[in-house]
């Protein structure tokens, strides 16, 4: 069995793909110059620029937090460097002047990180954990002023599995950030399949084998957490009735079960009748 990676491992690793992702832009930027395709337009030039601060915000985030946790930690010192060589140089493509950006830069206070003190929470397409995941998600990002292109970023480092894989087609655009929120919406928000699944997770509470305080609390908060739930998708009568369905079609052969959940269109809850 693997072990769970500790908060630094784990902040180590966000910081690696976020370093990656800079990286990713330096080379592009790299291959302006090598190619001399100054012909770029500003356009594109602006928005990798957009993109690259968003990056760099979130390393510094991930840094301090790393650096909260492991005091002689030196990686801020290569993030900054790469993030400087890589705006130069897309702000000379643009021809704009260096030195009067050198001046701003160093007359003018750093910005202030503008990601949300909590960390964002993950989503990897469980139904059940897509309204928690929503909620907080956009109650965290709506008090920064974030772009719209920074807030699918931010979102996209959100998703996990087939959470990431419904909208990771759509190219980084402002007009395609609300297309990936409803195309998560279509795909999780379905009460019925909710409910259900919450139903499921009842039956599937791990049973307590021996008289013991801390297991039989557990089971109770685990079981209380689950029927108030229940309780604020559908009424007492439903919640019966779909708990009879589960129990029953757990005793019926596979192909029963195949034809059950194909029948079923999730937009309201089933009926014993």
């Amino acid at each position: 069995m693997v072990p769970n990676p500790s908060p630094l491992d784990e902040a180590k690793r966000q910081r690696a793909n976020v370093k990656r992702n800079i990286s990713r832009i330096k080379s592009i930027v790299d291959d302006h110059f090598e190619e001399e395709l100054l012909n770029r337009s500003a356009a594109e030039l602006q928005c990798r620029l957009g993109i690259l601060e968003s990056y760099f915000r979130q390393a510094l985030t991930i840094q301090s937090k790393i650096e909260t946790l492991h005091s002689t930690d030196n990686g801020r010192v290569d993030v900054e460097d790469t993030y400087i060589t890589t705006k130069l140089a897309i702000k000379q493509l643009l021809g704009e002047d260096l030195s009067s950006t050198v001046l701003e830069s160093s007359t003018t206070a750093p910005p202030q990180s503008k990601l949300p003190r909590l960390p964002l929470p993950t989503f990897d397409g469980t139904h059940t954990e897509y309204k928690n995941f929503i909620t907080s998600f956009t109650q965290l990002t709506a008090h920064e002023n974030l772009s719209a292109i920074e807030k699918f970023n931010h979102l996209l480092n959100c998703l996990r599995g087939p959470a990431l894989e419904a909208v990771k087609a759509f190219p980084v655009t402002s007009k395609n950030f609300p297309k990936a929120l409803d195309k998560l919406k279509a795909r999780y928000d379905k009460p019925a399949l909710i409910f259900m699944e919450t139903i499921t997770s009842i039956f599937k509470l791990q049973p307590v084998s021996s008289s013991n305080a801390h297991q039989l609390r557990s089971l109770i908060d685990n079981a209380s957490a689950l029927f108030s739930s229940l309780s604020s998708l559908g009424l007492d009568e439903q919640i019966s009735q779909s708990m009879l369905i589960c129990l029953i079609m757990d005793k019926c052969d596979q192909q029963t079960r195949n034809k059950w959940n194909e029948s079923l269109d999730y937009s309201s809850l089933p009926s014993w009748n």
